[in-house]
């Protein structure tokens, strides 16, 4: 069985469900994940700077233990642990293919539940 493409229960169980606090976080994570993950793709296609993509997956994989879309996590381990050991491409580039393709599919998802979300204006 294929997990969900999203899973915000972590976030909302961390806010008490506050409506505010979840859309600072997805909006964040609308921000930050998709240029992370370009990073990453740079370094695994056009160096062998092993180091630096297991610090970019690293550095990803905190926010997608929070904002989980489907499998990324355990990918971005992988991903780190590899590079890690230098162990070449061929493992790394299809995980990140996967997570690319996951969040591809989890975006529309994010972007409605940050509108659903989304602070009132103050009148």
């Amino acid at each position: 069985m294929t997990p969900p493409a999203l899973d915000l229960s972590f976030v909302y169980n961390a806010s008490d469900n506050d409506p505010t606090y979840i859309y600072n976080i997805v909006s964040l994570y609308i921000d930050t994940a998709p240029k992370g993950l370009l990073e990453l793709e740079k370094l695994v296609k056009n160096t062998n700077d092993y180091a630096a993509m297991a610090r970019q997956a690293h550095f990803l994989k905190s926010s997608a233990n929070i904002v989980k879309v489907r499998d990324m996590y355990a990918d971005l381990v992988v991903i780190e642990a590899e590079a890690k050991l230098a162990n070449g491409k061929e493992t790394i580039m299809p995980r990140l293919e996967q997570i690319i393709a996951n969040l591809n599919e989890g975006m529309p998802l994010l972007k409605a539940e940050q509108k659903k979300c989304k602070p009132k204006k103050a009148k």
